[in-house]
C-alpha cells in the first residue's frame, strides 16, 4: 500500500493546512468492560477480600502465560516493588537496570532500600545492552531488571547467561510488552518473576491503574501475596483464606487491585491476542509506508522476536536530518498526528539519582552505611545519553485504521521532507 494523497506542502506549524483535523481513534476503548464494572459496583463487593474477580483475573493471567502463580497489584510500579521485595532485595544490594526508560522501573529498587545501577542500551532496539550489564556488576549486585521497551523483547538469552554466571535474579519488566515473544516464548516467563502494567494506555488496561506479577516459584509467590497485602498471613498459611488473624510476619504494603479492575482485566485479557495482531499489522503497515522516506528509520524488529508495538519509535537519520527531535515532534503534532520525544532525559541523569536524593533528608540508600559501594551517576553511558536526541514517539493502537496509518505516514513524510529540503536550501 502506498499513499496517493496530496497535501498542502506548507507545514501546519507555519500556517499551512494540516494533514489531519479529525482526532485519531482513542485508546483504550471499552464496551463489555463497562458492563463488567457495573456488575461489580451493583454487587456491593468491591474489594479483593470480598469479591472474586481479581482472583479470576489472576487465574486467567497465569494460564495465558503458562505459569503457576499470578499476583494482581495496584500498578506496574507496585509489581516491581513487590517482586524485588519478595526476593529479599534490600539495603546493601544493588540492581542493574536500563538507563533509557520511564523512572517507574528504577524507583522500586530504591523503595526496597537498594541502589539502581544503570546499564547502557542497544542503539537499534533501545533495550538494555548485555555487554554493558556485564561491566556494571558489582560485589553487591543481586538482580537484573531488563525492560522489554516499547513492546520489543530484550536479549534474554545473553541476560540469562549473565545471571547464571553471577548467581543473579532476573525480574522482567514487561509493562510495555504483554504478549511479546522472544524466540517463541512469552516475555515475563524467563526470569524468577515477570511484572506487567495495566496503566491507562498499556496494551491491556484496567481503567487507569493496575499491575500483575507472575512466577513459577511457590515461595516467592507466597511472599509476594503477603507483601502486597500488609505482610499479612491467615491462620491456614494462605493469602485470603481462613480466619483473619491480623498477623503480620513481614513488612508489607497496600498494593491490592480492586474488584472493578479485576473484572475489566478479565475482559481485556480475552482481547489480548486480537490487540497484538492489530498492533503488529498497523506498525508493519506504517513501516512499509515509510520504507522509502529519507530521514527516518522505522523500529527495528529482530527476526527472532515478536514485537507488540506498545509505541512506534522513529529514529531520525542524522546522516541527512539535523533538525532537533523536539522541533520534528512539534511539527508532526501540528499536522494532527500526536508525536513526542521518547524519554529525553536518561535515568542516570535524573536529579534524584545524580544528587542521590534519598529517604527523608538523607542520601539513603545510595551511600554508606546503607550501601557499601560507590555508585556515581550522570555520565558514562554514551548510547543512552545520545539516542534520545534522535527519537520520535508515535502512538500505536488497535483502533487505528489503514486510513489513519496513511495519515500518520503522510504527516511524517511531509515534515521530514520539508526539513531536509530546508537544510539543503540554507
Amino acid at each position: 500500500m502506498s499513499s496517493s494523497r496530496i497535501y498542502d506542502q506548507k507545514l501546519a506549524i507555519q500556517g499551512g493546512k494540516p494533514v489531519r483535523t479529525k482526532p485519531l481513534p482513542a485508546w483504550p476503548s471499552y464496551d463489555e468492560e463497562i458492563e463488567a464494572a457495573i456488575k461489580v459496583l451493583r454487587s456491593g463487593k468491591h474489594a479483593r477480600q470480598s469479591g472474586s474477580y481479581v482472583a479470576q483475573f489472576e487465574t486467567a493471567f497465569a494460564a495465558y502465560f503458562g505459569v503457576k502463580y499470578a499476583i494482581a497489584v495496584s500498578s506496574g510500579t507496585a509489581a516491581l516493588h513487590v517482586a524485588l521485595a519478595a526476593l529479599g532485595i534490600g539495603p546493601g544490594d544493588d540492581v542493574i537496570n536500563t538507563a533509557h526508560c520511564f523512572i517507574g522501573t528504577a524507583t522500586p529498587i530504591v523503595h526496597c532500600g537498594a541502589v539502581p545501577i544503570f546499564a547502557d542500551i542497544d542503539p537499534r532496539t533501545f533495550n538494555i545492552f548485555p555487554n554493558s550489564v556485564r561491566e556494571k556488576i558489582t560485589p553487591y549486585t543481586k538482580a537484573i531488571v531488563p525492560v522489554h521497551l516499547n513492546g520489543c523483547p530484550a536479549e534474554m538469552d545473553e541476560l540469562i547467561e549473565i545471571a547464571k554466571q553471577h548467581q543473579l535474579f532476573i525480574v522482567e519488566d514487561a509493562a510495555q510488552a504483554h504478549g511479546a515473544r522472544y524466540r517463541g516464548k512469552l516475555v515475563g516467563t524467563f526470569g524468577q518473576l515477570g511484572c506487567f502494567s495495566f496503566w491507562e494506555d498499556k496494551i491491556i488496561s484496567t481503567a487507569g491503574e493496575g499491575g500483575m506479577i507472575i512466577t513459577d516459584d511457590e515461595y516467592i509467590a507466597k511472599r509476594a501475596r503477603m507483601i502486597q497485602h500488609h505482610g499479612e498471613l491467615r491462620n491456614d498459611g494462605d493469602y485470603y483464606q481462613g480466619e483473619r488473624l491480623y498477623y503480620h510476619p513481614i513488612l508489607g504494603y497496600n498494593f491490592r487491585m480492586t474488584e472493578v479492575q479485576g473484572a475489566i482485566g478479565l475482559v481485556q485479557l480475552k482481547k489480548l491476542p486480537l490487540y497484538i495482531a492489530k498492533r503488529r499489522k498497523n506498525a508493519h503497515l506504517l513501516t512499509q509506508l515509510l520504507s522509502d522516506t529519507v530521514g527516518v528509520l522505522p523500529p527495528y524488529e529482530p527476526e527472532y522476536v515478536e514485537h507488540v508495538y506498545y509505541k512506534y519509535i522513529l529514529k531520525l537519520d542524522r546522516r541527512v536530518l539535523e533538525t532537533p527531535a523536539l522541533e520534528i515532534a512539534q511539527a508532526i503534532s501540528a499536522e494532527g498526528i500526536p508525536a513526542t520525544r521518547r524519554y529525553p532525559t536518561p535515568l542516570h541523569q535524573q536529579p534524584i539519582f545524580v544528587e542521590k536524593r534519598g529517604f527523608g533528608k538523607t542520601s539513603a540508600p545510595f551511600t554508606p552505611p546503607w550501601y557499601p559501594g560507590n555508585v556515581q551517576y550522570g555520565s558514562g553511558l554514551p548510547v543512552a545519553e545520545t539516542i534520545p536526541k534522535d527519537l520520535i514517539m508515535i502512538r500505536m493502537n488497535p483502533n487505528l485504521t489503514d486510513e489513519d496509518i496513511e495519515d500518520i505516514a503522510c504527516a511524517i513524510r511531509k515534515v521530514v521532507g520539508y526539513y531536509i529540503q530546508h537544510q539543503e536550501d540554507s
